[in-house]
């Protein structure tokens, strides 16, 4: 599996996915947090790279069982980071042309499944059947500790906004080096608007965009209301 292989093989990234990890576990059982929606304010600053990552070290705990959802449908890209067939998408669930369970994909993780859409993407409108996504998170709450949700970038589609009510909390992508204060502020502003729980904030990238990283370290967060989620992770690419 790529994404654990990478785990495996870079200690600092690993290091830093482990210390997100635990703060959002820890966060997850203090205030009943079951959903977690991860999403960013532009396309490409890694958070599908991040849902990888941060599901497979929740999974590595055997007394957990973690999905990883992927409901970006115009571009896919959770599947990359482990590579399996998806012979049902998430669409022909919503269509009701099959019941979830046959959508749900094993990995490598004994505790961590996906639900995916086709590799080709799969039409967006299907998003708008909120009666339809309501039943597949009711039936996912009572199966799953924590569900990961990968989704479409907040500024460009209006995607997101239609998952919004079904998380829990909202985690924000940032990429340093390329997101601005303006593309963030906006970001917050749509999740705020819809009564989202916004956790915190991920600043990807780190590594690569900061002078003197060895001093200058390689850890970044920040509080929000309650919240307690913050971290850096260093994926150099992803949605």
């Amino acid at each position: 599996m790529r994404v654990l292989r990478r785990l495996n093989d870079d200690w600092m990234l690993a290091t830093e996915i482990h210390k997100l990890e635990a703060r959002l576990w820890r966060l997850s059982q203090r205030d009943k947090l079951r959903v977690i929606m991860i999403t960013s304010a532009d396309r490409g600053e890694g958070k599908s790279t991040t849902v990888a990552y941060l599901s497979t070290a929740l999974a590595l705990h055997p007394d957990r069982k973690i999905l990883a959802i992927d409901l970006d449908f115009r571009d896919p890209r959770l599947n990359s980071h482990f590579e399996l067939d998806v012979p049902r998408g998430l669409g022909t669930v919503l269509n009701g042309e099959c019941p979830l369970q046959e959508a749900i994909l094993k990995t490598a993780l004994p505790n961590l499944d996906l639900a995916l859409p086709l590799p080709t993407g799969e039409d967006p409108n299907l998003l708008l059947r909120t009666r339809e996504l309501s039943l597949i998170f009711d039936w996912l709450r009572q199966r799953y500790d924590m569900i990961l949700i990968d989704v479409p970038a907040l500024l460009p589609v209006a995607d997101a906004s239609a998952v919004l009510p079904f998380a829990d909390g909202v985690i924000l992508m940032g990429m340093a080096g390329r997101t601005t204060r303006p593309m963030l502020t906006r970001a917050r502003e749509i999740c705020v608007g819809m009564d989202a729980n916004i956790l915190g904030i991920i600043v990807a990238n780190l590594r690569e965009a900061t002078t003197g990283y060895a001093d200058a370290g390689y850890y970044y967060g920040y509080r929000k209301r309650r919240a307690e989620v913050a971290g850096s992770a260093s994926p150099k690419s992803g949605t």
